[in-house]
């Protein structure tokens, strides 16, 4: 496969909903979103995930390239904020990342459950990062029941990790805790981390266009 068919590249946004607006937000971007996003080239896919009872939530877009990416923002973000804003949502955080890990165990779909942590971490200890979760967390979520997805982007300025696991069901994110957990505070640390950030969310979307491959 070519580089041009490969995802490297994600942004992270963090969105902030009131709760009792999150079906109409959900509703905007697939409708209104996406397809800004799906016209810009380099466009590899996108995922919106949240939870319904806080109204926090991400969305995560693929893309071929760093400037890809980059280039994408200024035709997107403006009209991405004011249809957001529209339906009660607003922009409170973003991360230009690298797609260091991608396990896809089972296919993307929404309607299924997803565990982030975000790590605060030191760049210079990224690779030392990422390869501990390539060698150590990865084999683990594929043992769990319900597994099917581990993900790791890194923000190499910020040395922000946000690591994610996908499960069938909320009740298998569950279940998965104590068998992740014993591994989470090693990961932070080989981050140069010394806290996480721990989260639930439900996928609300997704669609990948091509298979996304690590850039290592």
């Amino acid at each position: 496969m070519s580089n041009e068919q490969r995802a490297t590249h994600a942004r992270v946004i963090r969105l902030k909903t009131e709760p009792t607006n999150s079906d109409t937000a959900i509703k905007q971007w697939t409708s209104d979103v996406l397809p800004l996003l799906k016209k810009q080239d380099g466009f590899r896919g996108a995922t919106l995930v949240g939870n319904r009872k806080t109204g926090d939530g991400l969305s995560v877009t693929y893309w071929a390239s760093d400037e890809a990416m980059k280039n994408a923002r200024a035709k997107v973000r403006p009209q991405a904020e004011t249809i957001m804003s529209n339906a009660g949502s607003k922009i409170v955080d973003e991360d230009e990342c690298e797609v260091a890990v991608q396990e896809r165990i089972q296919p993307p779909k929404a309607g299924v459950f997803v565990r982030v942590t975000t790590v605060e971490g030191d760049p210079a200890k990224a690779d030392e990062g990422i390869a501990f979760y390539e060698e150590m967390i990865v084999p683990l979520i594929r043992k769990q029941p319900g597994a099917r997805t581990a993900l790791l982007f890194v923000n190499r300025k910020t040395g922000r990790g946000l690591a994610a696991t996908g499960w069938d069901t909320e009740q298998d994110l569950q279940k998965s805790e104590a068998a992740v957990s014993s591994l989470r505070d090693e990961t932070i640390k080989k981050f140069g981390g010394k806290s996480g950030k721990v989260e639930a969310f439900e996928v609300y979307f997704t669609e990948i266009l091509a298979p996304v491959a690590a850039t290592r």
